[in-house]
């Protein structure tokens, strides 16, 4: 029997649960467990075993993490997106900061806590931004202010009572069992508004599967305790290629298998170099420049515990290409025309929407943190994450928006529920 021991707190959520599914798969051996506040995901399954607590409680908590055994802690509870100041505050900070509480008194080996990428985000443009980004001095909503100051709790305990902690800020998490993104996408698709997007459709966004930000919470659990050596800093890592290939440099004379027959159909007469162009050295990567000034360089190695990483597809896209790519494959809907509405008009129509809900205690479906949402650039460079957590997205986006469809279809009805 393995000695180890998984609580997934927040485990009867959307990225909970298919965590809790994921680790009994790959550690069959191994005791886990999903803790939240009601059991709704797996009632019949007696693979794992399900504890009901109160997050702003030390003594309940203890109590289950006593009761597992837990030797490492997923921390993915978080209220919805959108949830008021005085929630966020309880679930995100007071929550969080028990949590760790309670992984210190019952001696936890290590939390990998689920941030967001959003903390980050200013109501700006984020075009390829690292961990380096600091936090916002005014935050933009609670939601993701309270998950900053989540991420510091986390972070700051790592090595308190030998605990070990990392905090994950995944962007965008779409798949089966959502209940966010993808019924709100396809909510526009039934009311029909889809020949209307707001801007120009070239600012850039990442989408994250699912699966993907399981797979780095799991790796993050197996790598917490390692250190990964300078020399991993030595040649460049070659980009995220899954759905969405990417060229290599317009000089080079190689092209991979995915793209060499395309490159044939372009110029007949093109040439592949039997070889890969040579690796770069590190000071033509970009990850080059967190040495060695970061603190979590030490002796030369870099260190897992302690640090925060972005989690992405590695395949920014477009923003008005995702709800594109979804209700195609929902029902094969592409929009005849497209009327793009400039930004200003947006953001008037929404402050128009927001009086009148102000006006008669309704929340519109359009406002201006939507609009500006929808426009500007957010993705994240996950180097940081390829190199020290050795993540790599294990399912491309358009594979993504299949599978994640594919369930929607199937549960349709269910989907379509608000969460509790």
């Amino acid at each position: 029997m393995s000695s180890e021991s998984y609580l997934v707190i927040g485990g009867e959520g959307f990225l909970g649960s298919t965590l809790v599914k994921a680790l009994v798969a790959r550690y069959p051996e191994a005791t886990v467990s999903s803790l939240d506040i009601v059991q709704r995901q797996f009632p019949d399954k007696p693979q794992w075993t399900f504890y009901s607590a109160d997050l702003t409680s030390l003594e309940s908590l203890a109590t289950a993490i006593k009761a597992c055994g837990a030797t490492t802690v997923f921390h993915t509870a978080s209220p919805w997106t959108g949830s008021g100041a005085e929630l966020c505050e309880k679930v995100n900070v007071q929550g969080t900061q028990t949590i760790v509480d309670a992984c210190v008194q019952e001696g936890v080996k290590k939390l990998v806590f689920t941030s967001s990428a959003g903390t980050v985000y200013n109501g700006e443009d984020l075009i390829n931004v690292d961990e380096r980004m600091p936090f916002p001095e005014v935050g933009l909503d609670p939601y993701n202010v309270t998950k900053a100051k989540a991420e510091t709790i986390v972070l700051s305990a790592n090595g308190k009572g030998g605990l070990l902690t990392v905090a994950l800020r995944p962007a965008g998490i779409f798949g089966p069992g959502d209940r966010q993104a993808l019924p709100g996408v396809l909510d526009v698709l039934k009311s029909g508004k889809t020949n209307f997007q707001i801007g120009d459709n070239t600012n850039l966004f990442d989408w994250t599967y699912v699966d993907n930000v399981v797979h780095a919470h799991l790796v993050a659990a197996e790598r917490l305790d390692k250190k990964v050596p300078r020399e991993s800093l030595d040649t460049r890592i070659p980009p995220v290629d899954k759905d969405i290939p990417r060229r290599l440099l317009p000089t080079s004379t190689y092209r991979p298998p995915s793209l060499l027959e395309l490159e044939q159909k372009i110029d007949p007469s093109f040439q592949n170099t039997s070889e890969p162009d040579a690796p770069l050295f590190a000071g033509r990567n970009r990850f080059d420049q967190f040495y060695p000034d970061q603190e979590f360089v030490e002796g030369g190695d870099m260190t897992v515990a302690g640090e925060a990483f972005f989690i992405t597809n590695g395949e920014p896209i477009p923003f008005w290409d995702f709800p594109r790519a979804v209700w195609a494959e929902y029902n094969g809907h592409v929009p005849s025309f497209v009327i793009p509405l400039p930004v200003g008009v947006g953001l008037a129509a929404a402050g128009i929407g927001e009086g009148l809900g102000y006006l008669t205690g309704k929340t519109p479906n359009l406002t201006r943190g939507k609009v500006v949402y929808s426009t500007v650039h957010r993705y994240y460079n996950i180097e940081k994450a390829r190199r020290v957590l050795g993540y790599e997205p294990i399912v491309g986006l358009q594979e993504g928006v299949k599978r994640a469809v594919a369930w929607y279809k199937a549960n349709e009805t269910e989907a379509q529920k608000p969460k509790a």
